[in-house]
C-alpha cells in the first residue's frame, strides 16, 4: 500500500525530517532569521510526537515559483500532516500546509454525512503571508495551532461534536 501512495505522488515530492528540508531554496527570499524562526516552530511540532509515529514533512521543489494570481490553485511548497485515529474507516488528521502566499493549517476528520463529503475540515487557521506578516509569523501561529492540536483529543466524534457534523453511522 505504501508504494502505490509513493507512486501516486508528484515524481518532485520530497519528505523526511525537517532537518532534511532545503528551506534556503524553497523559500528563497526569507531572510536567515526567518528561517531560524521556522526551525524553531518546526522543532515544536517535531517535540510533541504521536505514539509510534515520527513527523514527516513532505516539500515539493517544483512549486516553489509563485507564477502570479493568473494561475488557479495553491500548490503546497511545504506540508506536515499527523494521523491521530484511524480505524474501521474512520480518521482524523492534523494538517499544516505552508503554500504561496498563507500559511494553512486543520483538523480533518472523515465524513459521514447523508451526502458523503469525504472529509470535514474543524476550526482551519490561515495566516496570509502579505505586508508585515512574514513567512516566520504566519508559520509560528499557525505551527502554535498544530502544536495544541496534536495535545489535545484524539477521538475524532469530539471533533465532530465541536463542528455541529454528524456522528459515525454504524455500519
Amino acid at each position: 500500500m505504501n508504494q502505490l501512495i509513493l507512486m501516486l505522488k508528484p515524481m518532485n515530492t520530497r519528505s523526511g525530517t525537517f532537518d532534511a528540508v532545503p528551506l534556503g531554496a524553497l523559500f528563497p527570499d526569507a531572510s536567515v532569521a526567518d528561517l531560524g524562526r521556522l526551525r524553531r516552530s518546526a522543532d515544536g511540532i517535531d517535540g510533541v510526537q504521536v505514539p509510534g509515529k515520527f513527523q514527516v514533512w513532505e516539500w515539493f521543489p517544483q512549486h516553489v515559483t509563485f507564477p502570479g494570481r493568473a494561475v488557479a490553485g495553491t500548490p503546497e511548497i511545504l506540508l506536515a500532516e499527523v494521523s491521530l485515529y484511524g480505524a474501521g474507516g474512520d480518521w482524523l488528521e492534523v494538517s499544516l500546509d505552508v503554500e504561496w502566499t498563507n500559511v494553512w493549517s486543520a483538523i480533518s476528520l472523515a465524513c459521514w454525512c447523508e451526502v458523503d463529503h469525504n472529509a470535514h475540515y474543524v476550526d482551519p487557521v490561515e495566516r496570509t503571508i502579505v505586508g508585515a506578516t512574514s513567512l516566520a509569523d504566519a508559520f509560528e501561529t499557525v505551527a502554535g495551532r498544530f502544536i495544541a492540536w496534536l495535545a489535545g483529543p484524539r477521538d475524532p466524534e469530539f471533533w465532530r461534536a465541536h463542528a455541529s457534523l454528524p456522528p459515525r453511522k454504524q455500519r
